[in-house]
């Protein structure tokens, strides 16, 4: 058997755990008809090779194609990966939880709709998933805000800051409602550890193009304690899912961190 032919066969035993033992026929399966090619590459490149690699777990990997797929507005494959993440080992609290957490990325509309795709997956799954409601409606907004802040200086670490101009009114209004509801009221909850939030915001980021605020959470990886290994494995997880002049971009902008640490 050659290289190639292992690489694919491996990526046809990724496709059996992402289907609970069997490989089905994928979220598009007329595709390969017209491309039978394009099927063997990802299948050699993507599942025989990306999901195999050992910097990341399965479990981290699917948040980071889920982020993807929500961020862009990938309802068929989104449905499908959902299905997925659950053979994969997420749970059901987890997966809502990244749909809330990256719904400050993807923009409520998109989160909404994440929302509903997860409840037909669930229903399909006989899943009877009662949400928590962990938001206290009584908290008061200084000490939301506080224990946002408090959080994200432990997440962030001291991250060098460059000079910025004086905020107007509005911004500093906004930046603390941001203060409150992005870091106090979600990046504290629970149901997703600090490492999978890290991931997901990274992945987010990346395809989104912000680059200044990617920086900061890579140094809230590394601050963490995930690898320079680790942090590249995120960005080249995207390629096939959300274009490799993304990830690459990604990893450059993650190098240039890298070389002064």
């Amino acid at each position: 058997m050659g290289e190639l032919d292992e690489r694919y066969n491996n990526g046809q035993e990724t496709r059996r755990m992402f289907g609970g033992g069997q490989i089905t026929g994928g979220s598009s399966p007329g595709a390969w008809e017209i491309a039978p090619d394009l099927e063997r590459i990802i299948g050699e490149f993507l599942f025989g090779t990306v999901w195999r690699r050992p910097a990341l777990t399965p479990v981290h990997r699917e948040m980071v194609t889920l982020s993807c797929l929500i961020v862009m507005n990938r309802e068929v494959q989104l449905k499908r990966h959902l299905g997925n993440a659950l053979n994969v080992g997420l749970t059901p609290e987890q997966i809502v939880e990244l749909i809330i957490h990256d719904t400050w990325y993807s923009g409520a509309p998109a989160g909404i709709q994440a929302l509903t795709i997860c409840k037909e997956v669930f229903e399909e799954r006989g899943i009877d998933f009662t949400p928590a409601r962990v938001h206290d409606t009584e908290e008061d907004p200084d000490s939301l805000f506080r224990r946002g802040m408090q959080f994200r200086r432990g997440y962030m670490g001291n991250i060098p800051r460059t000079p910025t101009p004086e905020l107007t009114k509005a911004e500093r209004e906004l930046n603390r409602l941001t203060g409150e509801y992005y870091w106090g009221a979600t990046w504290t909850r629970p149901g997703l550890d600090l490492t999978s939030r890290c991931i997901c915001s990274m992945t987010c980021l990346a395809v989104t193009g912000g680059e200044e605020r990617l920086r900061s959470h890579i140094h809230g990886a590394l601050n963490i304690g995930l690898t320079q290994d680790q942090i590249i494995e995120v960005f080249g997880h995207m390629t096939l899912y959300a274009g490799i002049q993304l990830a690459r971009d990604a990893m450059e902008v993650a190098n240039g961190i890298f070389a002064n640490e």
